[in-house]
């Protein structure tokens, strides 16, 4: 602490702790209080978000998918999801509320009221979902003509090393030592065949 600040503290007449205490609490509900309203936007789009998921997923998944990817409690989610549509439905801003208790209290939305939700595709949802299956269909096309590849790359080389093992036996008749061949002719046969099935 620097000598002019202490001074300054000294100079100044202390209020009493009983005076300080709801001036600090004050003080403190008024930060969270700007916290949460500053966080309001972010939940809406959390919950826009989670209702998008949700129209994906099965009966009975969302709320564990829930739990399971985010540290959220589900009346928590439903909380969001509830703020995010009546954001959207009554063409509202985030911030016409002060808090997400705010909001509640204001529409009257008990957590009750969220499990009801009913599950939301956007309209762009349907137009996406064609181009997903397209694609997957045009994968899947892919997909067999590379198995139709690999399966003519494998009968090509299959018949590539019988073609070897053919030539490698009629030119071993000639070259092997015991056929008046020699050591050397023999083993640059063998050289040469190892080398033509490792490229095949």
């Amino acid at each position: 602490m620097t000598t002019a600040l202490a001074e300054k503290q000294d100079q100044r007449i202390a209020r009493p702790l009983k005076v300080l205490v709801p001036l600090i609490k004050e003080d403190l509900q008024h930060g969270r209080d700007a916290a949460e309203r500053a966080g309001l936007p972010y939940y809406q789009a959390a919950g826009e978000k989670m209702l998008e998921a949700k129209g994906q997923l099965k009966h009975g998944e969302f709320m564990p998918w829930i739990t399971r990817n985010f540290s959220v409690k589900v009346q928590q989610a439903n909380l969001y999801m509830a703020f995010a549509e009546h954001a959207e439905s009554q063409n509202v801003a985030a911030t016409s509320f002060s808090s997400l208790s705010d909001f509640q209290r204001e529409t009257g939305r008990r957590p009750a009221d969220y499990n009801t939700l009913s599950s939301r595709t956007p309209s762009w949802h349907e137009p996406v979902k064609q181009i997903v299956g397209r694609l997957d269909t045009e994968m899947l096309n892919l997909k067999r003509e590379d198995m139709k590849r690999q399966e003519e790359r494998d009968a090509q080389k299959k018949l590539a090393l019988q073609l070897i093992d053919i030539g490698y036996k009629v030119l071993a008749r000639e070259l092997h030592p015991d056929k008046g061949g020699s050591r050397e002719a023999m083993a640059r046969l063998n050289a040469v065949r190892d080398r033509l099935k490792q490229n095949a």
